[in-house]
């Protein structure tokens, strides 16, 4: 009796192990397509072609997805996959977007005041200037013609210039975007301009220039409430990147790195 309860015991499990198995392969080539994916697609085709996919396009797009989908797992049953650096960087970068986008706790008040608070300098307007010139290009004598012109202007003469390619008028100008379009020392010059006179020629990259500062405001850090939004979205970013950086020094305490002795010396450099 004994005998047989333990013959028909085996017979189960291997009957439950075969069912266990074939279940498993079954369901590895089974794909599902769901809603949410065909929106996103037809949603993203349209994006790009600028009109609803018809019928025909439609069933196009689905095949793609199947196809790809198809040819996803079978190289990761080949093992595809294994010591490819595009897949690894690529995986990782998910995870890493996956940690970041999780979801946290609804930012405070007290949080986004402490956050600017303690980031003030990050959030400094430079000061910004608002002038005019007349340009002379140093490929035609422009100092030379630039010193001619501002005596014209001492006795209230009409003067004219060179064609400058970015314009005559400036606006809200910084000391950065001065130096980026003019060089690295025209910003300082214009420290010492009085409004609404003409400078003695200043020189730039492209020339020599006359300069009538009509306008200036001082540097400043702006209140909160005027860049609220702005100091979520870098609380937000500074949150996101803490999650991250604490999620990898967890998982480091799980790893042991062995580095190779030729490069042992470069890695701690």
């Amino acid at each position: 009796m004994l005998r047989k309860i333990a013959i028909f015991l085996v017979i189960g499990i291997l009957i439950l192990s075969l069912d266990l198995t074939f279940s498993k392969f079954k369901d590895e080539k089974i794909i599902y397509v769901t809603e949410e994916e065909i929106y996103s697609l037809m949603n993203s085709w349209a994006l790009q072609v600028g009109r609803n996919p018809n019928p025909e396009e439609a069933k196009a797009v689905i095949d793609n997805l199947i196809e790809e989908e198809i040819l996803y797992r079978e190289a990761l049953r080949l093992g595809l996959d294994a010591n490819d650096q595009i897949i690894k960087r690529r995986l990782a970068q998910k995870l890493m977007f996956l940690k970041q986008e999780s979801k946290g706790t609804k930012l405070t008040d007290l949080e986004i005041s402490e956050f600017y608070e303690n980031n003030l300098d990050k959030y400094l307007i430079p000061e910004q200037y608002d002038f005019t010139h007349v340009y002379f290009s140093k490929e035609d004598e422009g100092s030379a013609r630039a010193q001619n012109a501002k005596a014209l202007l001492d006795k209230s003469q009409e003067i004219k210039g060179d064609v400058f390619f970015l314009g005559k008028n400036f606006t809200n100008k910084s000391p950065k975007e001065l130096r980026k379009d003019f060089g690295i020392n025209f910003s300082s010059e214009l420290e010492n301009l009085k409004l609404n006179e003409w400078s003695q020629p200043i020189e730039s990259t492209y020339g020599s220039h006359l300069i009538k500062l009509v306008g200036f405001q001082a540097a400043r850090i702006p209140e909160l409430e005027e860049i609220k939004p702005r100091v979520m979205v870098d609380l937000e970013l500074e949150r996101k990147d803490s999650t991250l950086s604490n999620y990898l020094n967890e998982l480091k305490e799980d790893y042991e790195v062995i580095i190779s002795r030729n490069l042992k010396q470069t890695y701690s450099e």
